[in-house]
């Protein structure tokens, strides 16, 4: 007969069998039982999630009617009202539109180009280049070619530039941004009437900064001033926004012989909290890439 201690010991063998056994079955069962879990509270929430927007939904139609007929048929009034001025500028653009195709026909100059877009979502950031490098999830395969325009949007619906692509495979591309220094590009300041190149050379700009150069020096640079891709690129958009210039070298024009000069910009992206992005590319130049 075991003693009581072996007994003891059996006991405790036999649990922690039973815990292993019962850890390899939860495992081994953990993600049918998710999925089933799922749909099971999926099926059960349905309902009075379902009864939530049905309320909305009524409260919405309850409010129409505390307004009485009159004010109603002055808010209707209101709303035909704007349909009819958006009706006459869209007329209007229409109008311009034609109108430029056919000053652009009888002075014989090419037409403007048409742009290709893609949305992109980021898939890769380097630690190490955090706000200089980005990999997306679009390749040659979706018509993507190195020096396409990589934007965003802002809250309010402004475009602002990213970056440009470097470097296409099949089904990625890499970008550099910004504030990276081996990206230069043409950048206007509309205000001051001025063109500059954006990391003309050497750093000196602060953290969050970006070093822009060759300002011409007989200007009146204003701080906040936006600064907006010009179109000398053949493959970036123009007037798309850069950022906002924080500093310009201040020099005395008739005691310095400076010719151009130097400053600092903020750029508009904030690339912590962007998820995706849209490339643009202009349409002939895939036309000329293709086979």
């Amino acid at each position: 007969m075991p003693s009581p201690v072996e007994s003891n010991i059996r006991r405790q063998l036999l649990f922690l069998a039973a815990a292993g056994l019962f850890c390899i079955l939860a495992i081994a069962g953990w993600s049918t039982l998710r999925e089933t879990i799922g749909r099971v509270a999926g099926d059960f929430l349905y309902p009075y999630l379902l009864l939530s927007r049905l309320g909305a939904d009524r409260l919405s139609d309850q409010t129409l009617l505390v307004f009485s007929r009159r004010e109603l048929a002055e808010q209707l009034e209101l709303q035909r009202n704007e349909n009819r001025r958006l009706a006459a500028q869209s007329a209007a653009a229409a109008e311009l539109l034609v109108e430029n195709d056919q000053l652009r026909q009888q002075l014989k100059l090419s037409p403007p180009p048409s742009w290709h877009y893609v949305n992109a979502e980021i898939i890769l950031r380097d630690p190490r280049f955090w706000n200089e490098r980005l990999t997306v999830d679009r390749g040659s395969l979706d018509g993507i070619t190195p020096g396409a325009a990589v934007l965003t949007t802002t809250a309010d619906g402004g475009v602002i530039l990213v970056g440009v692509v470097t470097r296409v495979t099949k089904r990625s591309a890499e970008v550099i941004t910004v504030f990276n220094p081996e990206l230069r590009i043409s950048a206007a300041l509309p205000l001051s009437n001025a063109v500059g190149i954006v990391n003309p050379g050497e750093r000196l700009a602060r953290a969050g900064e970006v070093d822009i150069g060759f300002l011409p020096v007989e200007r009146n640079y204003i701080v906040e001033e936006v600064l907006q891709t010009t179109g000398f690129e053949r493959q970036i958009p123009p007037g798309i926004k850069i950022g906002n210039l924080a500093s310009s070298q201040q020099v005395d024009s008739l005691f310095s012989s400076e010719l151009y000069l130097r400053g600092t910009f903020v750029p508009a992206v904030d690339l912590n909290s962007i998820r995706f992005v849209v490339i643009a590319d202009r349409a002939d130049h895939l036309q000329e890439t293709e086979p």
